[in-house]
């Protein structure tokens, strides 16, 4: 009984010193299968997995189900047991296994009951999922194009240390390229095969002899830091990473500031890539691959006693359904003062995005404008220089000189040279 109640504290999150009065909450799809086996893979033949390749499978789904039903007994308390538009708020990107993967969530969090019972044979209820097309979507997908940020992707990767940390793995890219028919050329490349070959191993194939000597462990460092590569500088961070924790944030000042519209929780659908770059982005990845149904909980805590407001960040890096552990924010500790983690990552939450990815566009467009029309000006003169040297030349050849009859003059014995070939 005892064991029984301490669980129902621990979570629902309120305890006699604090409580959760705000949670965001990112997580990674449930498990799929492979989005694009290498070449030589002996495993991709389609019709011999459960689903299309990049789908959520049944396991994906019974995954995501369950971490819904926890959810719901962590956040009870800021949730009623009937869905309410005013209290939670979903997003998810514009695929598939995300999609799927929200859905199935929310039909652990919100079984319907009583007045939500609206088909005796269905033991689920319709809960909207918001999306946007991935190439309009900076905040989750994070794929929306902005040349400012291609242009220091560009830079940080080759710039001296990335190219030098990367060589380090020539020997595997080399070796991988020879064996999986493709051109392993970086960290995405090794973990594009890393991943492949976990599902398989996951659906219990057998891999390629080949494999044994490299996976998983030579590839593993390799393919987990390729999660640092999109957010590997301060404006890379901010132009990538920036846009969901303003949303975040903004979501939280809300409820500060009392609006009873404010949602209480806000969940946002992802992908490995989307959970690894928000931890490296706020200075708190470890390194380690996000596995599905990876969750980072961002919360706002009040102090019960002094009314303060806290922020804790939690993280669970599991397939099972336990708690997460508590990440210590860099230069603050385990819970850190709301105005002091907005002053820590205030690089990341006052990103103007459109204006700052636009404005090195033009800028590019300029110097661009500048230098050819330089070369078109030094080009046009230097023309002009030659062709008034040949004129010249003509004129003291073919033009009669005043007081001489046309018969007087010759003809000249060398031919001059086309002028446009000059």
């Amino acid at each position: 009984m005892i064991s029984f109640l301490l669980f129902v504290i621990f979570s629902t999150n309120i305890v006699a010193d604090e409580s959760v009065k705000y949670a965001a909450v990112i997580f990674r799809h449930g498990d799929r299968t492979p989005v694009q086996p290498y070449p030589t893979d002996p495993w991709r033949n389609e019709s011999l997995w459960p689903v299309k390749f990049g789908e959520l499978t049944n396991v994906g789904k019974r995954q995501h189900y369950a971490l819904g039903k926890w959810l719901r007994q962590r956040y009870s308390h800021l949730l009623s047991d009937a869905f309410d538009p005013t209290e939670i708020y979903i997003r998810s990107t514009d695929i598939d296994r995300t999609l799927m993967s929200a859905q199935a969530n929310l039909a652990g969090m919100y079984p319907p009951k009583s007045k939500t019972m609206w088909n005796p044979d269905i033991n689920w209820q319709p809960i909207p999922v918001h999306t946007v097309p991935e190439l309009e979507d900076e905040l989750l997908a994070m794929r929306k194009p902005c040349p400012a940020y291609d242009t220091e992707l560009e830079r940080v990767m080759h710039s001296k240390p990335y190219k030098e940390r990367l060589r380090k793995y020539q020997h595997l890219m080399d070796y991988l390229s020879a064996y999986s028919g493709m051109k392993v050329k970086d960290y995405y490349d090794i973990v594009d095969i890393y991943s492949t070959l976990y599902i398989e191993t996951l659906y219990n194939f057998t891999l390629p002899n080949w494999t044994q000597s490299v996976y998983p462990d030579e590839m593993r460092e390799p393919a987990c830091y390729s999660f640092k590569t999109e957010t590997g500088s301060p404006l890379l961070s901010r132009l990538k990473v920036g846009p969901l924790l303003k949303h975040i944030m903004t979501h939280m000042s809300d409820v500060l500031s009392g609006d009873k519209k404010s949602h209480k929780v806000v969940m946002y659908s992802g992908h490995d890539l989307t959970v690894g770059s928000i931890l490296n982005a706020l200075g708190l990845y470890d390194g380690n691959c996000p596995v599905y149904t990876s969750t980072v909980f961002l919360e706002l805590v009040k102090a019960n006693k002094t009314g303060e407001h806290f922020v804790r960040i939690s993280y669970r890096n599991s397939t099972e359904i336990v708690e997460p552990y508590i990440l210590k924010i860099p230069f603050c500790g385990e819970v850190c003062p709301l105005e002091r983690f907005k002053k820590l990552y205030d690089n990341l939450i006052s990103v103007n995005w459109e204006e700052e990815c636009k404005k090195q566009f033009p800028a590019l467009l300029g110097a661009s404008f500048i230098v050819g029309l330089c070369l078109f000006i030094t080009i046009y003169v230097v023309h002009k220089i030659h062709f008034a040297r040949v004129y010249k030349q003509y004129r003291s050849v073919y033009i009669p000189r005043k007081n001489l009859s046309y018969q007087s003059i010759q003809k000249p014995t060398v031919m001059l040279s086309n002028p446009l070939k000059a």
